[in-house]
């Protein structure tokens, strides 16, 4: 599980590379800015609004012109981890909403990417449950012993001043 950053943490150029490659990745693949900073916040442990205001304070400054061509490029220009292709057909089609199968394949595969994500945050979220059954079952055990241990003291104590 990540830790939130407090909020007087100096941003590493790491972390500034890669809120600005999440975002770019998003608006290619018509996606929000907003899932790409909940995305960014959950890898760099920072929050969603920290990272919302830091692109929209220092990176959307310093790279306008790499985020405005990303922004007007079609979505299937970018690489995606998971590739679905249908080459029967026409990728210039256009449906009722206006959307080329490109863009609706873009959106589906940022969508598998999306499960795929939260599929990992709830692994991890269940091996932590897990984890802290485990310890608190240990700690349930200690209680008891603690409590056996300081009766056996008290009625030591009774004989004693008896």
């Amino acid at each position: 599980m990540s830790q939130v950053s407090s909020n007087h943490e100096v941003w590493s150029t790491e972390q500034d590379q890669f809120l600005l490659q999440t975002v770019l990745q998003h608006l290619g693949n018509g996606s929000s800015q907003k899932k790409a900073f909940e995305e960014t916040a959950g890898k760099i442990g920072r929050t969603h609004g920290a990272c919302a205001f830091r692109f929209n304070t220092v990176l959307r400054k310093q790279h306008s012109d790499e985020i405005r061509s990303f922004s007007q490029k079609k979505s299937g220009d970018l690489p995606s981890r998971i590739v679905i292709q249908n080459p029967l057909v026409d990728d210039n089609y256009i449906n009722n909403n206006g959307l080329s199968l490109q863009q609706v394949l873009s959106f589906i595969n940022s969508q598998a990417h999306e499960v795929q994500y939260m599929q990992q945050q709830l692994h991890d979220a269940n091996e932590e449950n897990i984890r802290l059954n485990k310890e608190l079952e240990h700690l349930k055990q200690v209680r008891n012993k603690m409590e056996t241990l300081g009766v056996n003291i008290s009625k030591m104590l009774e004989l004693i001043n008896a």
